[in-house]
């Protein structure tokens, strides 16, 4: 994959995860994309092989709620401890150690 090619499905993951989050404006596009940077730095960290080139629809949805749950709470972190949604939780964990494969 060429450089072009994944900012274009870095540009099209972000556009997913603000029609995701039902935003229509662009004063918080900064925060998105941090977010959406931090969700894929953690998903390359806990899912071995993980790859933006070869997402799984799984991965794919998990990031989109990965970034909800930040955008959702950004006031709640830092101030108390928030968790992921188990089902959330859950698709996490099946991609950490390989389930579905």
């Amino acid at each position: 994959m060429t450089d072009g090619e994944r900012q274009e499905q870095r540009s099209k993951l972000i556009e997913e995860c603000k029609k995701y989050n039902h935003i229509d404006y662009d004063d918080d596009e900064d925060i998105i994309e941090l977010m959406f940077d931090v969700t894929v730095e953690e998903m390359t960290e806990l899912i071995p092989d993980f790859s933006m080139e070869t997402l799984t629809h799984r991965q794919h949805l998990l990031i989109l709620i990965y970034v909800k749950d930040l955008y959702d709470n950004r006031e709640k972190y830092g101030k108390e401890e928030k968790r992921l949604q188990a089902a959330v939780s859950s698709m996490l964990l099946k991609e950490m150690y390989g389930g579905g494969k």
